[in-house]
């Protein structure tokens, strides 16, 4: 097997510095030597570092176009690619990549670490050879192939992780819904419906204030929003209580909202809980937003709520068309 790896910066391949932790140049070359003295590891890697690495926390969407069109230039010569990451942002350029290559039938798995790998405890080596099991896992298990996120043993959908720990070395979760597959002594896969599609690569061009995030929270007044849903913005993920509630005594708030709807802003609306479902209309406070034309995010990852946005504007969809799409 023939497997690509791109260092696009991160923790996994930081080292230290006077200003704390940067992204290290050198460290596809630590890497290839590690791999080079895993005798089991019989593979052809080829591993490559970005010229301009990339701290995850500065990762924006034109980030993720520049990853997937890195992966889409080599599609024909590998198998299989990792993209090593930072853990930040992760579950956002995962969601993106999943988007981007919708149905793909090769494995692309994003990785990375918790502590860098100069440490001598670190989940560095265990994550990016995790990466690789999965890849080899795909040419017999039909789970292990698309976009999908591995961290702490855990290989998660692309479009469904979410970053739900700081300093554990499980990371990610996925909240509403099973993990592709457990990694112990051996794989524990989940059952995973045949792809029937094609694979389908689309990758736009994303402007950077393209969508924004809306948080809810006691006290939240129509000021509070009104510089993010300025005239640049075409989508926004909207951060509500439970099952899908805001203030609906706030008349200035959902008259905002409506506003911005009307002229095209896709407003999502996304639960700040840790799993469950908005369920549109469930309570009066829900039926408000419906009513300002929110549209319902159901069960996702506000990270991948975010990435989607971003992909379907991207691709010049009207509102109406994104609307439809997350109805569906």
């Amino acid at each position: 097997m023939k497997i690509y790896i791109a260092y696009t910066g991160g923790t996994i391949g930081m080292t230290p510095s006077e200003n704390g932790l940067i992204p290290d140049a050198a460290f596809a070359d630590h890497l290839s030597k590690q791999l080079a003295e895993a005798s089991e590891l019989t593979h052809d890697f080829v591993i490559e570092s970005y010229a301009e690495l990339i701290d995850s926390s500065n990762a924006t969407p034109k980030d993720w176009a520049m990853i997937a069109r890195d992966v889409e230039s080599k599609w024909q010569e590998y198998d299989a690619f990792i993209v090593l990451h930072g853990t930040d942002t992760m579950a956002y350029t995962a969601a993106a990549l999943s988007f981007m290559f919708a149905n793909s039938d090769k494995p692309i798995v994003v990785t990375g670490s918790q502590v860098p790998m100069f440490k001598a405890r670190t989940d560095a080596m265990i994550n990016v050879l995790g990466a690789i099991s999965a890849c080899e896992a795909s040419e017999e298990e039909n789970a292990a192939k698309g976009v999908s996120l591995f961290f702490g043993g855990r290989l998660i959908q692309g479009d469904r992780a979410h970053k739900a720990h700081t300093s554990d070395w499980q990371a990610f979760s996925s909240p509403n819904c099973l993990e592709r597959g457990v990694l112990g002594i051996d794989w524990r896969w989940q059952e995973s419906p045949q792809k029937i599609s094609s694979i389908t690569v689309q990758i736009p061009d994303m402007a950077e204030d393209a969508v924004t995030i809306l948080p809810v929270f006691p006290g939240v007044q129509a000021e509070h929003w009104q510089g993010l849903l300025n005239e640049n913005v075409k989508g926004a993920v909207l951060l509500s209580y439970g099952a899908g509630n805001a203030p609906d005594k706030n008349a200035d708030l959902l008259s905002l909202l409506k506003t911005a709807t009307d002229r095209g802003v896709v407003v999502v609306n996304v639960s700040q809980c840790g799993a469950g479902n908005v369920v549109a209309g469930a309570y009066a406070a829900g039926s408000a937003l419906v009513a300002a034309g929110v549209t319902s995010g159901r069960d996702m990852t506000y990270e991948a709520a975010f990435a989607k946005l971003h992909f379907l504007i991207g691709l010049g969809f009207s509102s109406r068309e994104i609307r439809g799409i997350f109805d569906r």
